[in-house]
């Protein structure tokens, strides 16, 4: 297999990271919490997400997810497990905060 070959199936998390907080800044940023636009929100983080990661052109399958809360002083917590292939899968995930709110978003790299 070639190198640039071998390169295309692995997941590159600074990449994909980098997509993650264009895509929560420009949805979230100067926004304050308004409950009515969290299902409008997490689709369009979701979907936008995708759309950039889709025009990556690797060979993944991506999950994304993403969760939006108010900031009352609670915590969020979230746990994750995997069984793949610990050479090219992998995920990242990217916390978005403002004074009002919190998104935590997490993308899912894998390969096909």
């Amino acid at each position: 297999m070639a190198e640039d070959d071998e390169e295309a199936h692995v997941f590159v998390g600074d990449e994909v990271m980098l997509i993650i907080e264009k895509v929560c800044k420009a949805c979230l940023a100067e926004q304050g919490f308004s409950h009515g636009k969290i299902g409008q929100w997490t689709a369009t983080i979701v979907e936008n997400c995708l759309k950039e990661l889709s025009a990556l052109n690797k060979p993944f399958k991506y999950v994304v997810t993403t969760t939006l809360t108010q900031k009352t002083g609670a915590s969020v917590q979230t746990a994750t497990s995997q069984y793949w292939d610990l050479q090219n899968d992998n995920y990242v995930a990217y916390k978005y905060e403002n004074d009002q709110m919190q998104a935590l978003t997490t993308v899912f790299g894998i390969s096909i």
